[in-house]
């Protein structure tokens, strides 16, 4: 396999997200939405039993021998996805609070740090299940009295987590969908007003962390002082999906390098996001792990990477903890 030269002479943190416990996805938790129709968190949480389905879940999915085995196989840094539910009281949604200073406590007795991520914005950001719409398609997260509430709420996750010993950062606001110039016009200057508001309220060593909205080239010398988080899948666009050869994935992998290179030179860069998962054409246990150890050697040009996700209710690719076991970070953990 080829070895990527990298600018980054110091190794990044080793990371995880803990992906559908504070915001759900139904493909990964199914068992939450059994005997319901429901498509996601906000129509799980109209009725009584989908409340009660939602306690019993974020009470059982991640607990503290999760975080300490986290700690035991080398993980540094656990990406934490939250909705806005969790910080301000919004029916019917279930408040959550308590988990977060939980994982906070918790993680810091495991010397692991957090970096919290707005997964879910008040209006939706983007048009997926995780992202807070109660309509699932519908994005109305531009309209100005939604955004106003996301930076109020995460001028509150500030006030009250900045000063966390286990704090690592804060994630504005996880994959936006730009589809506009006026969108990019609003996004790119609510990034800016963040990273000013934030930078008032956080330590200085605290990273303020920007989602590259799938363009990262798009954002060079737009917005200093703050993280690019880049999220790498070749298993969603239709052109990767219809590619009936690893070969064609084996050559993205080392195409994107010289990308991520020049990003990284340009700004701190983590990648957020990624997968030992490829499109069902060519997957296969020794594609996706072979897949798995050439995305990280390129990962290495990040500050952090954080693979998504810790677990599953199902083995698999998206399975940190699966794919740990069976060997797929060899060489890295």
């Amino acid at each position: 396999m080829m070895k990527y030269k990298t600018a980054k002479t110091n190794t990044p943190l080793k990371g995880v997200n803990l992906g559908g416990w504070l915001v759900l996805e139904r493909w990964m938790t199914p068992s939450v939405f059994k005997n319901s129709d429901a498509v996601n968190e906000y129509e799980l949480s109209q009725t009584k039993a989908g409340r009660r389905a939602v306690a019993k879940h974020r009470r059982e999915f991640v607990n503290e021998s999760d975080i300490k085995w986290l700690a035991e196989v080398g993980i540094d840094v656990i990406r934490l996805p939250i909705g806005h539910w969790q910080i301000r009281d919004e029916p019917p949604y279930l408040p959550g609070n308590g988990e977060i200073d939980w994982l906070m406590k918790t993680a810091h007795k495991y010397k692991i740090k957090v970096l919290i991520c707005l997964h879910a914005a008040p209006g939706a950001q983007n048009s997926n299940d995780h992202s807070g719409s109660g309509v699932p398609g519908r994005t109305a997260w531009y309209k100005y009295r939604n955004i106003k509430r996301t930076t109020d709420i995460l001028c509150d996750i500030a006030k009250k987590y900045g000063q966390h010993p286990a704090l690592w950062g804060i994630e504005i606001l996880n994959e936006p969908a730009v589809n506009s110039i006026r969108q990019r016009f609003i996004m790119v200057n609510w990034v800016r007003l963040m990273v000013f508001r934030l930078g008032r309220i956080l330590p200085k060593n605290i990273k303020i962390v920007f989602s590259d909205c799938y363009n990262p080239a798009w954002w060079h010398k737009k917005v200093r002082r703050a993280v690019l988080d880049v999220h790498h899948y070749q298993c969603f666009d239709l052109q990767d999906v219809c590619q009936p050869k690893y070969g064609y994935h084996k050559k993205l992998v080392k195409s994107a390098c010289s990308n991520y290179k020049n990003y990284s030179e340009h700004r701190p860069v983590i990648f957020g996001e990624w997968s030992a998962t490829l499109p069902p054409n060519v997957m296969s246990e020794e594609n996706a792990r072979d897949f798995c150890q050439r995305q990280l050697e390129i990962l290495q040009l990040g500050e952090a990477w954080f693979f998504w996700s810790y677990k599953t209710e199902h083995n698999g690719s998206w399975n940190f903890r699966d794919c740990y076991e069976k060997g797929y970070f060899k060489g890295y953990l």
